[in-house]
């Protein structure tokens, strides 16, 4: 078998495990465990709700959720003088998943300028996200991890700034949880789709649902035997969110990413078709 035909039988391969692995992810997976909560999305830039967390977004803002979701973003994204525009792509962007005007916030401080050589001070970071949860009553934070999904210097001083944020204020604030974004690969980046076979053998977020299938006590099991208050908390608190996109939800980030005429250059629009941050997202638990 020659090498182009290798490649081509391993590409059908993937393409049909990833069907699969879809149907089974929709079919049988736990039920969202946010629900009934004031939910806080701190990012860098605009544009960054939607090119990242666009399937959490989509999720967690289904109204049968009851959840009340607040963007809280860092810059206007001013590095190329667009920030005024920007602002308002982005209450644009956030209204296609139901957030309301009043619950964004954009931050114009000297201290946080958008670009990738600006170091942002992580206690200036933290604090913001402290002062906004006090204000709003923010029982969850979900922002980026250590690598920032995309490398970006902005993106990763968030993730520093909520670290800050937990070590400062754990003992006085209503946030109860707060989640990052998992990183991955560039080639696993920009396979949209085809990464959720990778992403469901990888994460440990199917572990309760593995539990079930197979006769393990569930998350009993998991928890150690633990009381069914411990049980209840773990459940309502897991260590590792996936949301993966139904097409309906994959077409409202595309909408949304849409409202971003300013950045909608060549290569977002590339990215919007190939990046599987636009049907994929898998949170990782940091508090």
């Amino acid at each position: 078998m020659s090498s182009f035909a290798m490649l081509q039988l391993a590409f059908i391969t993937l393409a049909i495990t990833s069907i699969a692995a879809y149907g089974f992810f929709h079919g049988r997976f736990l039920k969202n465990p946010i629900t009934r909560t004031s939910i806080l999305l701190a990012i860098a830039h605009p544009d960054d709700e939607v090119m990242f967390f666009g399937p959490t977004l989509a999720e967690l803002s289904r109204p049968e959720h009851g959840n009340i979701i607040h963007v809280l973003c860092m810059s206007s994204g001013n590095h190329d003088g667009l920030g005024e525009t920007r602002k308002k792509e982005l209450v644009a962007s956030c209204k296609t998943f139901g957030i309301r005007e009043a619950n964004i916030l954009v931050l114009e401080r000297e201290e946080l300028q958008d670009g990738p050589t600006n170091l942002w001070d992580p206690s200036l970071v933290g604090d913001q996200m402290n002062l906004y949860a006090k204000k709003h009553n923010i029982e969850t934070i979900v922002t980026f991890d250590d690598r920032g999904v995309s490398g970006h210097t902005n993106h990763i001083a968030l993730y520093v700034g909520l670290t800050y944020f937990i070590q400062t204020f754990k003992e006085r604030t209503p946030v109860k949880t707060c989640y990052v974004l998992k990183s991955v690969s560039l080639l696993r980046k920009y396979i949209a789709i085809l990464d959720l076979p990778v992403t469901m053998l990888k994460t440990e977020a199917l572990m309760p649902l593995v539990s079930q299938m197979f006769g393990l006590g569930g998350a009993a099991s998991l928890a150690g035997g633990a009381s069914s208050s411990v049980r209840s908390r773990a459940m309502i608190r897991p260590q590792e969110l996936l949301y993966v996109s139904a097409p309906a939800a994959v077409y409202q980030a595309k909408t949304a990413m849409e409202k971003h005429e300013s950045q909608m250059v060549w290569f977002r629009k590339i990215y919007v078709v190939v990046s599987r941050y636009m049907s994929i997202n898998e949170l990782r638990r940091v508090m």
